[in-house]
């Protein structure tokens, strides 16, 4: 398995780790290629998993020396199959050393449905695809948005969904809502719409923000300068994201462009109500009690904030987290299931 993303606290690393685990149990060897260096948290659950890890720290700074150590590590490696987890045709590269390698199976898994870099994109894809031999996505929006008419294989984003079950909190201040938010902090998650977004909510509005990314320094300094820091809180990286979940009140999901938001499913899961971008595809509506609104209209997102009956939707919530697991598990997201259907595949492929 291979990230072109950092390998932390994000949607595709969990994917990533999550099904790496698993098969492992079914008696796979399963290795991961990081872009980074990782955790050292993160490093000790691998090993105690028995996944081994190689990190290549250059794909985004020196892409031609990490092509040649990726090439050399997948050769050492003599896998049988590299899966390779990204959101643009830039995942080339890792198939192209996979194919110089000698991999006879190698799968791009596209997990969204636009890019930061849509040039790029445009010139790698159709080398992408002379040189693939399988396509996944974790959803049809970003299957037909990277491979078009191609023919791809959707393997859902599955979670262990019993983990991120409602345990109710005691309460404060009944009368105080928190306002929640997961992910990586840049410009595709756009928290900062968020941070706009509380200054005009009254009092009793409050917002948790869980993650790390590169506009960390800069949401942290626009909190301060808007005299905020008593209403906003920055977790930084954790490894407990259902804890969190369970303060909320209110899951918000401004994102400009998303695949299949894992925030989305594990907020599902844990019965929250979701307030979420109307970029967002729509595959992601896969319960009740959320809403698509534009970004473009801050005022909206305001009113139906400022409208919602918390308290109602509180008494209700360990009934609807419980609901929403089990056609969660219907659907499809259920991790085991998923990895199990996905190792099927990998045993197809190899036979052909």
């Amino acid at each position: 398995m291979i990230n072109t993303n950092y390998l932390e606290d994000n949607g595709i690393s969990t994917f990533i780790i999550g099904n790496c685990k698993l098969l492992t149990k079914e008696g796979i060897t399963m290795s991961i290629v990081a872009p980074n260096y990782v955790d050292s948290e993160i490093k000790r659950d691998l090993s105690k998993s028995g996944i081994k890890l190689y990190e290549i720290p250059l794909r985004f700074s020196h892409p031609v020396k990490y092509f040649y150590r990726l090439f050399v590590t997948i050769k050492k490696g003599n896998f049988d199959i590299v899966h390779v987890n990204g959101n643009s045709g830039s995942m080339l590269l890792e198939i192209m050393a996979s194919c110089l390698a000698g991999v006879k199976v190698r799968i791009a898994h596209s997990h969204n449905t636009k890019t930061s870099h849509p040039l790029l994109n445009n010139i790698m894809n159709p080398f992408l695809e002379l040189l693939v031999t399988q396509r996944f996505a974790c959803n049809n929006a970003a299957g037909k948005w990277l491979f078009g008419n191609r023919e791809f294989w959707v393997i859902k984003n599955g979670l262990d969904l019993e983990k991120y079950r409602y345990k109710k909190e005691t309460k404060g201040e009944e009368n105080k809502i928190i306002l929640g938010n997961v992910g990586r902090f840049n410009y595709q998650k756009n928290q900062g719409f968020l941070i706009d977004l509380i200054k005009q909510l009254n009092s009793r509005f409050n917002m948790l923000l869980i993650g790390n990314g590169d506009n960390f320094d800069s949401l942290r300094k626009k909190v301060n300068e808007s005299n905020l820091d008593d209403k906003v809180e920055f977790t930084g990286t954790v490894n407990n994201v259902c804890d969190y979940l369970n303060k909320m009140d209110i899951f918000l999901l401004p994102s400009r462009f998303e695949g299949q938001p894992y925030s989305v499913i594990e907020a599902l899961a844990n019965g929250l109500p979701i307030l979420i971008s109307n970029t967002v595809s729509r595959e992601i509506k896969l319960t009740g009690h959320m809403a698509f609104i534009s970004i473009d209209k801050p005022d909206k997102w305001q009113e139906k904030l400022e409208k919602f009956d918390y308290r109602k939707y509180r008494m209700k919530r360990v009934k609807i987290s419980s609901e929403n697991i089990r056609v969660l598990k219907e659907k499809g997201y259920d991790l085991k299931t998923n990895a199990k259907n996905m190792l099927k595949l990998y045993n197809k492929f190899i036979q052909i």
